[in-house]
């Protein structure tokens, strides 16, 4: 039992260990996805996401033109035919009694008649004639001064209110579709009495209950109602059965015809025919309009300043809004067009971290600025298009606090992976550059006291004479090391005061390294004779950038320091420095016994270096015996492309990281 709890402690300690980077780096990403999701239920990214709703609604392909419904537009023009405004009740009974004669389904009047007294002669008698006559009023405000009553001759269920619903932003977005008023009475608007007239003729049956926000439905198709938190809003007043408009996309969505053609009979009978006919204002002078950015560029007068041809700001009249809201809901229960809907508030936010989550996997996958910036913009793009096409197929999905979440939180992951990182890198190269300033300098000369030791007994004034030596090289590695990583020397410590400056042409520094090596009171350079002085001017076009070179140095010193510690009897050392169309070679050579075991061959501090050397250059690094006797160190690596080099050398792109 205590082992099983000792060994579970200590996997945890791992598994914390592990996790401890990747905590670093993570929660500023979480961060990020928590205080853009706490941005958004202040509703602070409110009016961001209605512009990217309405942007998306405008971008939507064309639809067919509705021909179901039809608007009467009376504009300048018909104001200056009849010579008065408002439009006198003679003119209005008139187009009303034409209109009647091509048979519409039913006809809505966007035009307030309120009357102290009774009806006019002209133009009650067609309330009473035309059973298909739907009224308006205004009843929603709590002021009755501000309020319109509707024809009195009319019942409750032919008559739908005007009121509307603007978002604080000035645009139209939604449309009311019952309410009660102040007073408590239950009231319905036009364009929901208008389809409920129009598909009560094809047996289509309106149930609603008896509170303004119970669920509205015709037959077996129901409305989507609009809550306080639906898509982009945030806690925004609800009250009565309110729904999303989805305007219909197109640049004339309707059939238009004006009062003029009317009254002189100027139209197709058949546009009218079982359509559903909507009368109303479209001149520029009467104050009947709404600013919207949903729909597609239209001839929409202004008459306010607003540039006509802005793509962004639109204006739309009352009476088209009633045509849309009209065509929304008969579209959708005879057409299965979507109405406009949105998730549960805790799926959008689900939503929203899963796309941050996703901006974190990529901040810590990839660790190329380029790279990560050119993934996140495509992942951009891809929301983008998930969210327009969930749009067409009537779903709101939230696009703008989803792609700061993603981009934010990658953003933030890469940046702080990235520091982390080379935190980490500067770590590990100071413990290497120590590992390689104490390897290359005091483990050589301590290595040379302990075979001395081994061999004969030293005098002890040569004895302290080379401790002295070994302590002097072992203060100097602390000043090189904070010298080399405070100011990024580009420089290489081989022994006591020894720092080679990598800046020098390789061919001198290799030579340089080849003599102050061979100075060093190693046993195995005694006995040697023969020493052939080395041509390195094979490597002289060679391109490495400063590692290479320092790796370079490294390795040339670690295999003459080899021949001096580990080779007995030698009596000649050869360096070999060759160049053939392939690739270049460097060999050192000596005729002695290699007093050296295989584990150190392997697994030593010098052929680890080699190897590491011989991955950067993409060549080869052996050791090998030489005939008739001794030890060859060679290091080949292939000849690049001078183009190819300098795309290589890290030096480069350092110098193009500073720039830009």
């Amino acid at each position: 039992m205590k082992l099983a709890l000792i060994t579970k402690s200590n996997l945890w300690k791992k598994v914390h260990k592990q996790l401890k980077p990747w905590r670093e780096v993570v929660l500023p990403g979480f961060s990020v996805i928590g205080l853009i999701i706490l941005i958004r239920l202040t509703g602070l990214l409110q009016s961001q996401e209605w512009l990217a709703f309405d942007q998306l609604l405008r971008l939507r392909p064309n639809e067919a033109v509705d021909s179901r419904v039809v608007i009467v537009g009376i504009d300048e023009d018909d104001i200056n035919y009849v010579g008065r405004f408002p439009i006198p009740d003679k003119e209005i009974a008139q187009m009303l009694r034409i209109l009647h004669t091509y048979k519409p389904r039913v006809i809505g009047l966007d035009l307030f008649r309120d009357k102290s007294s009774l009806a006019d002669a002209e133009l009650a008698p067609v309330w009473k004639e035309n059973p298909n006559l739907i009224g308006v009023e205004v009843a929603l405000n709590r002021k009755q001064s501000f309020n319109v009553k509707p024809p009195p001759e009319l019942p409750p269920e032919r008559v739908g209110f005007a009121d509307t619903i603007v978002d604080p932003d000035g645009k139209l977005r939604r449309s009311l579709m019952a309410s009660k008023t102040y007073a408590g009475e239950l009231k319905y608007s036009l364009p929901l009495r208008l389809a409920q007239l129009y598909l009560d003729e094809l047996g289509i049956k309106f149930t609603h209950g008896s509170r303004s926000y119970d669920p509205i439905k015709f037959g077996s198709s129901q409305l989507v109602r609009f809550l306080p938190n639906s898509g982009g809003y945030v806690g925004t007043d609800a009250n009565g059965f309110q729904v999303l408009l989805n305007f219909r996309s197109h640049p004339q969505p309707f059939r238009t015809i004006s009062l003029r053609d009317v009254l002189n009979n100027k139209i197709d009978p058949n546009w009218i025919r079982d359509r559903i006919v909507i009368i109303g204002m479209t001149a520029a002078s009467v104050k009947d309009r709404f600013t919207i950015s949903a729909v597609k560029n239209t001839l929409y007068t202004t008459g306010l300043g607003v540039d006509e041809s802005s793509d962004q700001y639109q204006w739309i009249y009352g009476v088209e809004v009633h045509a849309h809201a009209t065509s929304e809901i008969i579209s959708h229960v005879l057409d299965r067009r979507p109405l406009l809907k949105v998730w549960s508030e805790i799926w959008e936010y689900l939503w929203i971290l899963t796309w941050g989550l996703i901006g974190i996997i990529l901040g810590l996958i990839l660790q190329s600025p380029a790279k990560t910036l050119l993934s996140l913009g495509i992942t951009s793009i891809e929301i983008v298009g998930i969210c327009y096409v969930g749009l067409i197929l009537g779903w709101w999905i939230p696009l703008v606090p989803t792609l700061l979440a993603f981009t934010s939180a990658g953003l933030t992951t890469f940046f702080f992976d990235r520091d982390l990182r080379a935190l980490l890198e500067q770590r590990s190269l100071t413990l290497k550059r120590s590992f390689e300033a104490i390897h290359n300098g005091p483990l050589q000369s301590l290595a040379v006291i302990l075979r001395s030791l081994g061999d004969e007994e030293i005098e002890p004034e040569k004895l302290r004479s080379q401790l002295e030596q070994l302590n002097r090289e072992l203060r100097t590695i602390p000043e090189y090391l904070s010298q080399e990583m405070l100011t990024r020397s580009d420089s290489v410590y081989l022994e006591g005061n020894e720092v080679l400056d990598l800046q020098t042409p390789i061919s001198e520094m290799l030579y340089y390294v080849y003599d102050i090596t061979l100075r060093r009171n190693f046993q195995g350079f005694i006995t040697i004779q023969s020493f052939i002085p080395p041509n390195f001017e094979p490597l002289e076009e060679c391109n490495l950038n400063a590692n290479q070179k320092r790796g370079l140095y490294l390795f040339l010193q670690e295999a003459l320091c080899n021949v001096g510690k580990h080779s007995q009897g030698a009596t000649c050392l050869d360096v070999v420095c060759t160049r053939s169309s392939k690739e270049y070679c460097l060999q050192i050579i000596d005729n002695g016994f290699a007093n050296i075991s295989k584990n150190y061959q392997r697994s030593g501090q010098g052929t680890g270096q080699a190897q590491d050397l011989a991955r950067q250059l993409r060549g080869k690094f052996r050791r090998f015996p030489h005939s008739p006797q001794g030890t060859v160190c060679e290091l080949t690596w292939p000849i690049a492309s001078s183009r190819w080099q300098k795309l290589l050398n890290l030096d480069n792109w350092k110098v193009l990281v500073k720039k830009y």
